[in-house]
């Protein structure tokens, strides 16, 4: 299977959907000027590799910012996991936040799909 790395930029997040080493992360902010293009290859990555996966995916999220286009774009990441979910794929998302704010955007997306929610607190580095 296939290992997606796609490093961070000013305005794109870190994304590592690694299955040998278990990984699977989306870290950082994201406000892209086209969105769509920035989250197309986890797209393409959850289309080719989901269905191969002989392992629990627990994806971990640290969103330090998302724009509502990325927040748009991850409810269809999490859809897509829920449909999976759903088929008998073993799925967690891990929502670490530093703040309230981000804390109810995780809330707001554990409401809306059927995919077990753990959060984790993370204090901002200083």
């Amino acid at each position: 299977m296939e290992t997606l790395i796609l490093k961070p930029t000013k305005t794109n997040p870190f994304v590592r959907f690694d299955p040998s080493n278990h990984k699977y992360e989306i870290i950082g902010q994201s406000f892209p000027e086209d969105p769509q293009v920035a989250f197309e290859p986890i797209f393409n990555w959850l289309k080719n590799n989901l269905n191969k996966l002989d392992h629990k995916m627990i994806l971990t999220i640290k969103a330090d910012y998302f724009n509502s286009a990325s927040n748009r774009l991850l409810l269809k990441i999490f859809r897509i996991l829920e449909l999976n979910f759903q088929a008998g794929k073993e799925i967690e998302i891990i929502w670490t936040y530093e703040d309230e704010e981000i804390q109810n955007d995780g809330i707001i997306f554990s409401r809306i799909v059927n995919i077990p929610f753990q959060f984790v607190f993370t204090p901002a580095e200083k």
